[in-house]
């Protein structure tokens, strides 16, 4: 008894925060409790806790919660604070939704509601005690909120303009196939998509003067503009003739679309000057990774986010097959770790003599780094001759998703070299491409 903990399973949503609280040796205490997901909420729960400590006479203190958008991040920074719990020396875990969810599935059908999930989180923190410890770092997490939100941002962007794409094909069917300007949302590109007018009377004009026309409203592109011209007119004449009313209402989606897919392109450029003023001071792993031809500052800010103190890839006990005992992980493994971390590994499917052929890639993990991990090594293949060679071998090789396929390897290839230079605390050297994985 003298050494038992309290554990707490804690259930949180936008609104409530749903408590179980229960021994280290799965003596149910109180299977429900709720409170409000708010500063008074934690202080009636830590009341609650700090109560049930003392009266079961329990020394420690151990609070699991799951990974729930940031619905847990408030109330576990108050715990991690607060100075009367920490005379018990609390430790936090945050679990992925995805153990508690299998962890239900191996126990009796059972409801699916707030008053029964907490206590499965509390006993899976029993049995299933995770190695890392959460601890509030608020110099990782400033820069995390910014990198992530520009993440949101850019798959935003990404949506409208995939819409857009669409409102373009019912209005001009092979804009986007001619491609007149060098995309279709250049400047000049928007200017014209803006005034179905006058695209519509650029049909009847010689190419001289469609050029002339272009370069009126601003069209400054070192391609030819006669050519623009030519295949602005194949557009025009290769366009569907809609019906009058759907017409006006496609024109009206596109005057819009252009107009958010602008105000994105703005908020984005304004949280990239966030982070970059934000990492002017106290990065260095931002520096290291920004020295990588071809990485910049934005795609370095957020790789260092997601990945934070790469010592906590290092500091964790493995099972050793030789040895058959655990050992701490090898500096070699911990870009593996930080991989499957990201979601970028192929799991093993195997049974008995069946051995599956083919490895499918994971995709579960942290997708914010997993974006940031690819988007780098888009960049990185394009500005590094090793990088670029070994993206061509692979696209090469693939038979379908070429791209795809091409850039997650290169991806997993340009991790190493992240690692490598977080691990050493060091800038980038040329000799380090052709050879990204460091002996530790």
């Amino acid at each position: 008894m003298a050494n038992e903990q309290l554990v707490v399973g804690i259930d949180f949503s936008k609104k409530w925060a749903d408590l179980a609280l229960l021994k280290s040796n799965g003596e149910l205490i109180k299977r429900h409790q709720r409170v409000d997901n708010t500063a008074v909420g934690f202080e009636q729960a830590k009341t609650l806790i700090l109560q049930t400590l003392q009266e079961q006479g329990l020394t420690g203190l151990e609070v699991a919660g799951e990974a729930t958008s940031y619905y847990w991040l408030p109330m576990f920074i108050e715990m991690e604070q607060d100075a009367e719990l920490a005379s018990y020396n609390p430790d936090l875990f945050l679990l992925n939704p995805k153990w508690v969810h299998w962890y239900k599935k191996m126990q009796p059908t059972n409801h699916k509601n707030d008053k029964i999930d907490p206590a499965y989180i509390g006993n899976y923190l029993r049995q299933h005690r995770p190695p890392i410890v959460w601890h509030f770092d608020e110099h990782w997490l400033s820069l995390r909120l910014l990198t992530r939100l520009r993440f949101h941002l850019v798959k935003s962007l990404t949506r409208e303009k995939n819409l857009f794409s669409l409102y373009l094909f019912l209005a001009y069917t092979t804009y986007a196939a001619r491609k007149p300007f060098s995309n279709p949302s250049a400047v000049i590109s928007r200017v014209l998509l803006r005034d179905p007018v006058l695209l519509a009377s650029l049909e009847d004009l010689q190419d001289d003067e469609i050029a002339d026309l272009l370069r009126e409203q601003g069209y400054r592109s070192q391609s030819d503009p006669k050519q623009s011209a030519q295949r602005l007119r194949q557009v025009l004449q290769e366009r569907y003739q809609l019906p009058e009313t759907m017409a006006a209402s496609v024109q009206l989606g596109i005057g819009l679309l252009i107009e958010t897919i602008q105000n994105f392109e703005g908020q984005i450029a304004q949280v990239e000057g966030w982070i970059k003023e934000h990492v002017k001071v106290g990065y260095p792993e931002v520096a290291w990774l920004d020295s990588i031809p071809g990485i910049g500052l934005v795609f370095a800010s957020g790789l260092a986010a997601e990945i934070g103190d790469i010592q906590r890839f290092l500091n964790v006990q493995v099972w050793d097959d030789r040895k058959q005992q655990m050992r701490p992980r090898h500096p070699h493994e911990v870009a593996d770790a930080v991989g499957k971390y990201a979601g970028l590994w192929w799991p093993e499917n195997s049974s008995g003599d069946f051995q599956a052929e083919n490895k499918h890639l994971s995709r579960e993990g942290n997708a914010y780094l997993r974006y940031y991990i690819l988007e780098a090594a888009d960049s990185l293949r394009q500005h590094l001759p090793d990088f670029t060679r070994y993206y061509n071998a692979k696209y090469n090789q693939a038979l379908q998703h070429k791209h795809k396929r091409a850039i997650v390897l290169t991806g997993r290839k340009a991790l190493d070299l992240f690692v490598a230079l977080l691990r050493h605390n060091e800038t980038y050297r040329a000799k380090e491409a052709s050879s990204p994985t460091h002996k530790g």
